[in-house]
């Protein structure tokens, strides 16, 4: 037996040595892709943002790190085929990932006008009389039977959606079901007075909607007689893109070049991962694109597939979707149901607040009409007979769907939806089963509903963007509803987040909004316009910050094991800067610039000056002076 033993010992130890020996010749042949060395990389590699390591070098093959330490450890992955790039002292940070971004509509809005018809048309209302004759002028260039889609704009977005509302309403503005049949009568027609909703439809429009889904809706505005007016609100309004043409496979394919374009552009911020919630012909853009091999940087997805459908438990069902689930460059993040509340926030009274928008205020004066009510747009509350959105939420929960980019800037929105979490926690145990419902924008988060949320799993991304200008924005709004220290204490308040343990990301969301100005209000909260620092309590510190942008980030769209940090084994993201992040003055963080971002072992971006430097190309999105928002 002890025979045995030892020849069992000395055939493990054998096998043990061969194994190492075996291992060692393979890193002794690996020749990395890249070494880049002599920096100083923030490497975000430790759950505790004070404790992450800060390295000298990095190495990257096939795309993923394989070496990340010091400049000897990274150069012994080199071999004759290898990049070196001595980065000179400069700073690397991982990838910087955006949350909330809506890339493929600002790809529509900037590359893809006059160059088919897919984008609704832009109708000016000033009076009823005026806009009928451009529905009118807009049907004489139809063949009968197709649709008109259009969108009554005003002179700013803002404008625009009171206007909308207005229209919806009521009023010598508002069309009847006949008027809009005179000057349509031979095409559907979709006229949206907001964003997707409030919508006007004429009969062919509404018939379609009827045939589909009979029993109704509560949201199709109706006389006193019972009869529908033509004006869609909520879920009504929303299901009528399910009628629109879907776009042709030529469309797709001429589409994708200026869709590759707009995610461009985010590389050449340092971002190389960005999350949007996607309808379904922007879907199979994207899927195009990432077929090709193009897509320019990452891209995590969350399917309106169920958006506002009275029908979301039976597409839930048949549909399984794991949050996470897809390819290195495009993933999902799970599905949305837009907003639960007005989509631009309280300053024309649309988000839903537990106060009541005052009817004077001479900084806001769309809260005179309060189209939406006195407590604002409340949609998962404000009509009993309307369950569709939180049906869906149960239904999302019940079939393991996580549930995300869903706009949110009202205290009492937030608490509804709370509400509905609990419920669904109590039945599905959401938490448990890590399903990360989200929040988009933390317009107000107080610290009763920042434990409560802490305690149903709840992620949250929030932007700071409102501070370039606080007074007439969101923070503004709520200083005159409640007071100032409320408002300022509940706006985004990253620091009552990261004390909860909660993980929260940051976004800017604009299409020129730089990311470094987002970092430097979250460290610094002072007021662009006015220099005043809103909440000083709720800033965080540089390192924390970084971490929204990075490793949190990661986890906000279910790649935390691929991204968010420069780790070996992790895909090889990474942007190099003009400045040493750590050091520089708080109030000069916006001014740091990219220098090269890489994704996946490949560059996305370089700045021609650094690039000529470096011996490379310039590649990627090259922005004319004074083309981001600082």
């Amino acid at each position: 037996m002890i025979v045995a033993s030892r020849n069992l010992s000395r055939l493990f130890l054998l096998g043990a040595l061969l194994f190492l020996q075996c291992t060692d010749a393979r890193s002794a042949a690996l020749e990395a892709d890249w070494v880049l060395y002599n920096g100083k990389v923030l490497t975000a590699d430790a759950e505790d943002p004070g404790a992450f390591t800060i390295a000298q070098a990095v190495a990257i093959y096939d795309g993923k790190f394989v070496v990340v330490g010091s400049n000897q450890e990274a150069l012994d992955a080199a071999g004759p085929g290898t990049r070196r790039m001595d980065l000179a002292g400069k700073t690397v940070l991982p990838g910087l990932i955006e949350t909330h971004l809506h890339v493929h509509t600002q790809a529509l809005s900037h590359h893809a006008g006059g160059v088919m018809e897919i984008q609704p048309s832009l109708i000016s209302w000033s009076g009823k009389e005026q806009g009928l004759a451009q529905l009118r002028s807009q049907a004489v260039l139809k063949r009968p039977g197709e649709w008109i889609a259009a969108v009554v704009v005003g002179r700013s977005r803002l404008d625009g959606m009171v206007l909308g509302m207005s229209i919806a309403n009521g009023n010598a503005l508002t069309p009847s079901l006949a008027e809009l049949d005179a000057v349509v009568p031979d095409n559907p027609l979709y006229l949206m007075l907001g964003n997707e909703e409030p919508a006007l439809v004429n009969s062919q429009a509404l018939d379609l909607l009827l045939a589909r889904y009979p029993n109704g809706f509560p949201t199709i505005v109706r006389d006193a007689d019972g009869n529908p007016t033509g004006v869609l609100k909520g879920p009504a309004a929303r299901l009528m893109g399910e009628f629109l043409p879907e776009w042709t496979t030529e469309q797709v394919r001429n589409l994708a070049p200026m869709f590759r374009r707009e995610l461009e552009e985010p590389a050449a911020r340092g971002l190389t991962t960005v999350a949007t919630r996607v309808d379904d012909d922007s879907m199979r853009v994207y899927q195009l694109l990432d077929e090709q091999g193009a897509m320019p940087v990452r891209l995590s997805y969350v399917s309106e597939i169920a958006d506002h459908s009275p029908v979301a438990e039976v597409l839930f069902r048949r549909v399984p979707m794991r949050a996470g689930h897809g390819t290195p460059w495009l993933w999902s993040s799970g599905a949305t149901v837009g907003n639960i509340e007005g989509t631009t926030g309280p300053q024309i009274g649309a988000a839903c607040i537990h106060g009541t928008y005052p009817r004077e205020s001479s900084r806001f004066p769309a809260w005179l009409q309060q189209h939406w009510g006195p407590h604002g747009d409340c949609k998962l509350t404000g009509d009993p007979n309307n369950t569709v959105l939180r049906d869906f939420l149960l239904a999302a929960a019940r079939y393991g769907w996580a549930v995300s980019n869903i706009h949110a800037n009202g205290d009492r929105s937030l608490d509804d939806y709370m509400d509905v979490l609990e419920e669904a926690e109590d039945r599905y145990s959401i938490r448990a089963a890590d399903l990360r419902f989200s929040l988009d924008h933390c317009g107000y988060l107080g610290e009763p509903q920042a434990q409560r949320a802490q305690r149903l799993g709840i992620s949250f991304t929030c932007t700071p963007v409102s501070l370039q200008d606080a007074e007439s924005e969101v923070v503004g709004a709520y200083a005159v509803i409640y007071d100032r220290e409320t408002a300022a204490d509940s706006y985004s308040p990253f620091r009552r987040l990261v004390r909860l343990g909660m993980k929260p990301s940051i976004h800017c969301e604009g299409h020129q909004d730089w990311p470094f100005t987002c970092l430097q209000w979250a460290i610094t909260r002072i007021d662009k316009a006015t220099g005043e620092v809103w909440g000083p309590q709720q800033r965080i510190n540089r390192r924390e910050a970084l971490y929204t942008y990075t490793r949190w980030a990661a986890w906000h769209v279910w790649k935390e094991e691929a991204i968010g940090s420069i780790e070996v084994g992790k895909w090889a993201d990474l942007v190099v800067i003009d400045r040493d992040y750590l050091a520089v003055p708080e109030n000069e963080i916006a001014q740091i610039n990219p220098l090269l971002t890489i994704v996946g072992g490949e560059v996305r971006y370089s700045e021609p000056g650094y690039a000529e430097s470096m011996d490379l190309p310039a590649i990627g999105f090259q922005a004319p002076d004074d083309w981001w928002q600082r």
